[in-house]
């Protein structure tokens, strides 16, 4: 019983957390006058209406905003997966001049504002005469100094014992690290999903940067709230429910790597 009781525990807190997203996907179903209706979880009749409205792009480009963020989230996620870990087995792996140096660069990149950069990344993405073009967004997240520190930490758990052998056998560095890239798969995966995430709700910079016709979702997001006044609720949960759907996709192909992950690092 008293096991039961402690299974019953976090129910609670488990309701909390899933009833707002329960009522945002059954709201979108429902009418303005049954969204503002108290204490009514389901609608009377599933409509469909604002998913049809959505994809049709009756009140916006809904469907290439929800591209351009795939293209954008997941293009950046895969490049920065690759050239952190690329680093951070540098920094683990082969002692070079300089190398404490930049790993303390690593580290201060972590504390400075994403915006403090802002302005100098326009600057430098107008200068290159990319400002407004999806490339403005998207490469810039490819540096991360977290992600740095992560794969130096990642790698440093990796025997020396492989590498040297790697090295006797007469082996280029590209090749050693790609031959040690299976080892270290469930961090790369858990830091692709994080970067994805990540990338997947940045507001500042794609505002900042890219032009009306390149938008992402979350400034999609936003502009159906500004125009609430026209715009049936029920679009804008609509539209909520729809972004959810890649990172809940996501997350259960990655879930397995993500956990294996996570223990491995803790027990390091």
């Amino acid at each position: 019983m008293k096991r039961f009781l402690l299974h019953l525990a976090p129910l609670p807190v488990l309701v909390a957390c899933i009833y707002p997203f329960a009522w945002m996907f059954f709201s979108s179903f429902k009418t303005n006058r049954e969204i503002y209706r108290p204490a009514q979880l389901l609608p009377e009749d599933y409509e469909w209406d604002s998913y049809s409205a959505l994809w049709s792009g009756e009140y916006l480009p809904f469907l290439d905003y929800f591209i351009h963020s795939i293209l954008v989230s997941g293009g950046q996620a895969i490049l920065a997966t690759l050239v952190t870990a690329a680093a951070g087995f540098a920094f683990a792996k082969f002692g070079f001049r300089g190398s404490g140096w930049l790993f303390g660069v690593a580290v201060l990149v972590i504390l400075v504002p994403k915006q403090a950069l802002a302005v100098p990344l326009f600057e430098w993405m107008a200068w290159l005469g990319w400002q407004g073009d999806l490339w403005s967004l998207a490469l810039p997240g490819v540096a991360s100094g977290l992600g740095v520190i992560f794969f130096t930490q990642v790698f440093r758990k990796v025997p020396g014992e492989l590498v040297d052998l790697a090295r006797v056998e007469g082996l280029s560095p590209v090749r050693i690290f790609a031959l040690l890239l299976p080892l270290v798969a469930p961090a790369l995966v858990t830091y692709c999903f994080l970067h994805f995430i990540l990338s997947w709700q940045e507001h500042l910079l794609p505002l900042l940067m890219l032009d009306d016709e390149n938008l992402t979702l979350p400034i999609a997001l936003a502009k159906l709230k500004d125009s609430s006044h026209r715009i049936p609720e029920a679009v804008g949960m609509a539209a909520a429910t729809l972004s959810l759907i890649p990172v809940v996709v996501l997350f259960g192909l990655c879930f397995r790597k993500m956990k294996t992950a996570l223990v491995e690092l803790s027990l390091s």
